[in-house]
């Protein structure tokens, strides 16, 4: 109505200012003044035209290019439709303690991912060398990194719906001679990373999508990127996945996920995709010894299973994993490992004092050898899922002879490749004293969300994990690898319109490593996002 009131309203407009032109002496204007009205005349009348034709329904029968879900379009001459999506997102941290003033940290990911390797409060000047946790008081950054765009696909089949999804975002390393160090010289080159790229059939997926056991429902709206410690299986990975949907809200899922042994001892921490044989302790900046060998392999995928209900007030989910890992080297090594573990996580929305969109999220889970299912990351200070001697220097955790292990010439720095190996650790004998073992881990979060206003909401968070890490397997890295990690944060977002996000958050989080020593950082974190 108010367009057509609008349109109303040029015309009259237009006719007003013809008549007042053509009797108010125009009589003497030239022809071609009179011609030019004309037209301009005309010209409004086709603007009228177009605004009204916004106006007229579609004939019946006509084709649309509204697609079959929100914000799509139907590709013309097919049953598909598609969406693009994302965001455009800026980033501020300010660490009050515990940044690093000379690296490109992890920006966005100051919790899940930089809080477990937080410098520690250790060394003084004049006393035992410079402490790395007192220059990271005042550190400050800006990042982009976390921008991401998505295109997804929908296709109706006789085998039920045929969906894709592809989405990337700018947290890659090691592209075009790039790397995730010197990223603010001058044009800050940041990498496209895949994160997500699946299709499916039905009730089947198939490509790298979130691990089935991640329950991304339980978790709380945050700013940081790397979201909470506690969290379960944080982790994308390609799979194949079946999801069973039953009566009453019931649900069940059944994945296999590509594998992964991840393993920590005085050689450093490594993994089955650490690349050279020598990579795994030279990344750990473990020298001179280094690995003869990487050892770890996989046999067959991971498997998780989840067991489900949803309701009108929220959902529970059953969690659970199992996966092996080996460690052979060629030679005399050869050991089988399960990793297994499970848990519960849910969100309840209580309605309590008419607070509808208010609710909870929670989540706890333990196991033995979870590795990255126990939300870790990568290195020395991460989650592994097998402690082991094995590449350890002469006399060193036990391994009496160094049995896996290479030397590197004497005076040797770190990341030198190594040359000599002891003549007496390639034997059965030395082999009998390399010892493995997985260990327990656990953890959880509980998060609590209110709106203020319909837009204007706040998260505050807990979140915690530990591990039983054997200290006689680790040799120097006692002093390294974590024990206890946790973090409390709280933030407030206000949406000015649906699609953008203004919002600021603190985090305090804590980390305390087998030998007991301890870390910590205070860090302010602030956002814009504009999706689109």
């Amino acid at each position: 109505m108010n367009r057509m009131r609008n349109i109303g309203t040029i015309a009259a407009l237009g006719g007003f200012t013809a008549s007042v032109a053509l009797l108010t002496g125009l009589s003497g204007a030239r022809a071609d003044d009179l011609q030019q009205l004309q037209a301009n005349q005309q010209l409004l009348q086709q603007e009228i035209n177009q605004l009204a034709a916004l106006k007229t329904p579609a004939t019946p029968g006509a084709a649309s290019l509204a697609g079959s879900f929100p914000r799509s379009i139907l590709i013309p001459g097919t049953d598909t439709s598609l969406a693009v999506g994302g965001y455009v997102k800026l980033d501020a941290f300010y660490w009050l303690s515990g940044g690093v003033p000379n690296g490109n940290v992890s920006a966005s990911d100051a919790v899940n991912n930089y809080l477990q390797s937080v410098p520690l409060n250790v060394g003084a000047p004049g006393v035992g060398g410079f402490n790395a946790h007192s220059r990271g008081n005042g550190v400050f950054q800006f990042t982009a990194r976390e921008s991401r765009f998505h295109i997804e696909t929908r296709t109706p089949t006789a085998w039920g719906p045929a969906d894709t999804f592809l989405e990337l975002d700018f947290y890659g390393c090691s592209a075009g001679g790039l790397d995730c160090s010197n990223q603010n010289q001058v044009t800050n080159p940041v990498v496209p990373r895949l994160r997500l790229a699946y299709g499916t059939l039905g009730p089947w997926l198939a490509g790298q999508d979130w691990v089935a056991v991640n329950d991304l429902e339980a978790q709380p709206e945050m700013i940081d990127f790397g979201g909470e410690m506690g969290h379960f299986a944080y982790a994308r990975a390609p799979q194949l996945r079946y999801t069973w949907a039953g009566p009453y809200g019931l649900s069940a899922i059944v994945a296999a996920n590509q594998p992964l042994t991840q393993v920590i001892g005085p050689a450093g921490a490594y993994e089955t995709d650490s690349g050279s044989v020598t990579e795994g302790a030279a990344e750990a900046g473990f020298a001179p010894v280094a690995l003869a060998v990487n050892p770890a392999k996989n046999s067959l995928p991971d498997g998780n299973f989840v067991l489900g209900i949803t309701q009108p007030w929220g959902h529970l989910r059953l969690n659970a994993i199992v996966q092996d890992m080996s460690l052979q080297d060629g030679a005399f090594i050869s050991k089988d490992y399960l990793g297994y573990g499970g848990g519960f996580s849910g969100n309840v929305r209580p309605g309590w004092f008419g607070w509808a969109k208010d609710g909870f999220g929670f989540e706890a889970w333990a196991g033995s050898g979870l590795g990255h299912y126990a939300n870790g990351t990568a290195g020395p200070t991460g989650w592994q899922g097998i402690a082991s001697n094995f590449g350890a220097a002469p006399g060193v955790a036990g391994n009496v002879c160094g049995y896996g292990s290479l030397v590197a010439p004497a005076g040797a720095g770190p990341g030198t490749e190594p040359a000599v190996s002891p003549k007496d650790s390639t034997t059965a004998a030395c082999a009998a004293f390399v010892h493995s073992t997985t260990f327990s881990q656990f953890g959880g979060q509980v998060n609590y969300a209110h709106y203020w206003l319909p837009n204007l909401r706040s998260t505050v968070i807990y979140g915690y994990q530990g591990q039983d890490i054997p200290s006689g397997l680790l040799g120097g890295f006692v002093g390294v690898a974590n024990r206890d990690v946790w973090n409390a944060t709280a933030n407030l977002i206000w949406s000015p319109v649906a699609f953008v996000n203004i919002g600021l958050e603190y985090t305090f989080g804590e980390r305390e490593t087998v030998s007991g020593l301890r870390g910590d950082m205070n860090v302010i974190e602030g956002e814009f996002q504009v999706s689109f």
